[in-house]
């Protein structure tokens, strides 16, 4: 269910020297109903102050759309912010712990990972 396809390495791989096939990694294909998280701003309850500097704070109600129910069998890879945002769904999944290229470009993950 993420924006594009979830390539994962395992979890004992951090780089890759070149990969143009996708021989060394399991690709999870992409779907086009990508949730997100729609924030509505309710305002400021101030500014505060950290090492000298002024930290803006805006307080926001989080909204999560696009997102379907929990069926049995099913899990769905979702934005990290979406799963957290949905605390409790032992369903949705997150690409974690980057693989780079020798390049540092990020080329895809070790593990799907359940936040709940």
């Amino acid at each position: 269910m993420s924006g594009e396809p979830v390539r994962l390495y395992g979890p004992d791989v951090q780089d890759v020297d070149a990969d143009d096939v996708d021989r060394l990694c399991v690709v999870i294909p992409a779907s086009s109903a990508l949730p997100y998280l729609d924030l509505l701003d309710l305002g400021s309850p101030g500014d505060d102050v950290h090492a000298g500097q002024v930290v803006h704070i805006d307080l926001v109600e989080v909204h999560v759309r696009n997102l379907p129910a929990a069926r049995p069998g099913v899990r769905l890879i979702v934005p990290g912010a979406v799963a957290l945002a949905t605390r409790g769904r032992s369903d949705l999944l997150i690409p974690f712990g980057e693989v780079r290229s020798r390049a540092g470009d990020v080329v895809g993950h070790q593990v799907l990972a359940s936040p709940c």
